[in-house]
């Protein structure tokens, strides 16, 4: 067995992550309601952005809702979807493009309920020929009637062109970007590759933002909703609201004018006047 990655919906604590997933979820099902045969790319631009996690736990949050998901690990390079659910095998998806063997041979069943995983190996070269002819496409076009959604994990953008490959054999990109990690000229070229491919840009999944509330401009927002998840939830938070006593005086002034202060960085005061 190998060593497992958070799968943060199999954690009761992780009320705040759990929650943006669920309004993820919620978000692509408006974009895309299909109820089968529904296609979702996850990228980003750069390594460690956590775009293999949004991508098992995106799956994960479909599988929990009693519909049939499979989630495809395509980043040959750098294979992690398996590491998620602390599960080995012997050969994958880069087994049945060679001609190795065939999918059913492969498919990981019931990993999870209702959640099954086409993992894959360490391929060195000739990994993008891999997905440049038709055998990619038959495979996909045979796996979607049996799956409600198919999720597809894929290289960041910036180390192969394999997602915007892979693109136009899916219905939409979910884009994960890591706050304050990745420069703007690198965001623009991977946005630039899938604009070229005609990618259907679902939309950008923040990642690692700081659950604080400390982080400049509009993103800050986000961490405030952290905090509110929290207060709203947990019995830490319901401790602190009750035992709050806010300073009388000077002092009240001056907690009042941090508190404000610490708002107004965050974004959470956007549009209003002090």
């Amino acid at each position: 067995m190998q060593n497992k990655r958070q799968i943060f919906f199999k954690d009761a604590n992780n009320h705040e992550i759990n929650e943006a997933l669920r309004v993820i979820r919620t978000n692509l099902h408006f974009l895309n309601e299909k109820e089968m045969a529904r296609t979702v790319l996850v990228t980003s631009t750069v390594p460690k952005e956590g775009k293999s996690i949004i991508a098992s736990n995106y799956a994960m949050s479909i599988a929990i809702t009693g519909k049939k998901v499979l989630l495809i690990d395509c980043d040959v390079r750098r294979p992690r979807a398996h590491e998620s659910f602390g599960v080995s095998f012997d050969k994958g998806l880069e087994s049945v493009l060679s001609g190795e063997c065939e999918i059913e041979d492969v498919i990981l069943r019931d990993v999870e309920g209702n959640l099954d995983i086409l993992p894959t190996r360490n391929v060195a070269h000739n990994v993008t020929e891999l997905f440049l002819g038709d055998k990619i496409n038959i495979l996909l076009q045979g796996l979607k009637n049996k799956y409600n959604t198919i999720v597809l994990d894929t290289p960041p953008l910036i180390i192969a062109s394999d997602a915007a490959i892979l693109s136009k054999h899916c219905d939409g990109v979910v884009y994960v970007v890591a706050y304050d990690q990745v420069a703007k000229r690198e965001l623009e070229f991977g946005k630039t590759m899938l604009n070229n491919a005609k990618a259907n840009i679902y939309g950008f999944v923040v990642n690692k933002i700081d659950k604080n509330g400390f982080s400049y401009g509009n993103y800050g927002y986000y961490n405030n909703n952290y905090s509110y998840y929290k207060d709203y939830y947990t019995e830490e938070g319901e401790a602190l609201i009750r035992g709050y006593k806010p300073q009388k005086g000077f002092k009240g002034f001056v907690e009042k004018l941090k508190r404000n202060y610490k708002r107004q960085l965050s974004g959470d005061q956007k549009g209003k006047r002090w």
